[in-house]
Order: structure tokens, then C-alpha cells, then sequence
């Protein structure tokens, strides 16, 4: 599903791939993945999307839940690799200014670096 890399203000980041568009059922299965995590005191995650090609707005519900709540335990979750038509989407209902993106992951992991 991912791997993990350390970053130099010591936190361990995880990187995760969606394995689809961002519908309910891929993100029920991302969010059963996360809480793994989490319990295991995990609080920074990046999320491929480029095999995203659709959102579904119940979708999107539960991956702002999950930013919410991983952000309540002061940690984040950042989206990369999104493919125009999805960024657009994310534009049109308004979370390009909740959700953290990036072009690719290796800006996605600077980000972590510098915060």
C-alpha cells in the first residue's frame, strides 16, 4: 500500500496510494488503513491520488473526516500526483484551502520537512 520514510524534523511519514477514484469504498478501505496507523501513533501521511480519476463527494466526506481527525492529534495528511480534473473538483467545493496539494511526492515530503 505504501512505505514509510523519516524526515529531518523527526517525525515518520507514511505514504499511501488511493487505488482508485476517491469514492466511498476506496476511502472506507484508506480510512480502515489510517486507523491502523494511527493507533500505532502515526500522525503524518502522504496520499498518492494519481490513480484518481473521479471524486465522489461521500468520498471526499470521509477523507476530510480523516484529515480532521488526524489533524486533532496535530499530525496531517497531504495529497499528491492529483490529477486537473480532480484538483478541480477539490476547487469547485471549496478544499484547496483546507486540503494540503502538491505536485509531486517529493515536494509532498519537503513540505513535511520544513512544518
Amino acid at each position: 500500500m505504501g512505505h514509510r520514510f523519516d524526515v529531518s524534523n523527526g517525525h515518520s511519514v507514511n505514504v499511501m496510494r488511493c487505488p482508485g477514484d476517491l469514492s466511498a469504498s476506496h476511502m472506507v478501505q484508506m480510512k480502515a488503513k489510517l486507523r491502523r496507523l494511527v493507533n500505532r501513533k502515526r500522525r503524518f501521511f502522504l496520499l498518492d491520488l494519481s490513480q484518481a480519476k473521479h471524486v465522489e463527494l461521500a468520498g471526499l466526506g470521509i477523507l476530510v473526516d480523516r484529515i480532521k481527525q488526524v489533524r486533532s492529534l496535530r499530525g496531517d495528511i497531504r495529497l499528491f500526483n492529483i490529477r486537473p480534473e480532480v484538483f478541480e473538483t477539490l476547487r469547485m467545493v471549496g478544499l484547496t484551502h483546507v486540503i494540503n496539494t502538491f505536485q509531486d511526492e517529493e515536494e509532498a515530503r519537503r513540505s513535511f520537512q520544513i512544518a
